[in-house]
């Protein structure tokens, strides 16, 4: 009975762990809870639309209602938002763009005294952004409008919004998906945007040159003339493609 007491125990004590074991074990718990929490926080902040500011909606200074101005007076983005095809950043309409219309229109309204008095005074208008990315992160609205791709891509049916609101995450994982996956995404330029549709101020067509061939067969030697840009400096409209994935085309 006595031997058999003293192998059970010494049974017992092989299988219980040694100090250096017990340690192990519990670095890989705590590994193995902290990568579940690290996991869950990334998928929340990343993906949860709180964070992402799907829907954010800001109150602004002045009561500017897009579907009244675009939808249905039918003034197009590039009238307010001036100087897109150029610029990197999508310019924010100066007080003297609304004035240009308000100065007869309208011109006694309540809800356009702050514009009024910044006019006078010669101070902006401090409007809430609504759509923001990180510093770290380079988006260029030129080179995106160049290519054709309509504001509605990023922004939504802004001509449909008294307010306007933010309709997609600009999460990297969502600009990516568009980059490999652009005809799910991209809006072609519409004649509302008043980019690159191919209509003048007036309302006139623009001729689009035509390829001509080099020789007679052509043997798949074309040759293309180069179209008279509508705006100077800026070339003329490509059709949109996949775009780049490497990490310095929208990091600094």
């Amino acid at each position: 009975m006595r031997l058999r007491n003293e192998l059970l125990v010494y049974r017992w004590e092989v299988l219980m762990f040694t100090p250096r074991t017990d340690r192990r074990i519990k670095q890989v718990v705590l590994w193995g809870l902290g990568s579940l929490l690290t996991a869950a926080l990334v998928t929340y902040f990343g993906m949860h639309n709180r964070v992402t500011d799907v829907g954010y909606r800001p109150q602004q200074p002045v009561p500017f209602s897009h579907k009244l101005h675009v939808g249905e007076l039918g003034i197009k983005c590039v009238y307010c938002h001036a100087g897109v095809e150029r610029s990197a950043h999508s310019p924010v309409p100066t007080v003297s763009t609304c004035m240009g219309c308000h100065l007869v229109v309208k011109a006694e309204s309540p809800r356009l005294a702050l514009v009024r008095q910044a006019y006078e005074n010669g101070t902006p208008l401090e409007w809430r952004r609504v759509h923001k990315l990180p510093d770290y992160v380079h988006f260029n609205h030129a080179r995106h409008i160049r290519a054709g791709i309509d504001c509605a891509s990023c922004h939504g049916p802004v001509e449909r919004m008294g307010v306007v609101s933010q309709v997609a995450p600009l999460s990297m994982g969502w600009c990516l998906d568009c980059h490999r996956n652009p005809e799910r995404y991209i809006i072609p330029a519409r004649e509302i945007s008043g980019i690159f549709t191919g209509l003048r101020a007036n309302g006139q067509a623009v001729q689009l040159a035509q390829s001509t061939p080099v020789t007679n067969p052509p043997y798949g030697m074309w040759s293309t003339p180069v179209d008279t840009p509508e705006i100077a400096g800026v070339p003329m409209p490509k059709l949109p493609g996949r775009g780049p994935e490497n990490c310095s085309s929208c990091h600094y």
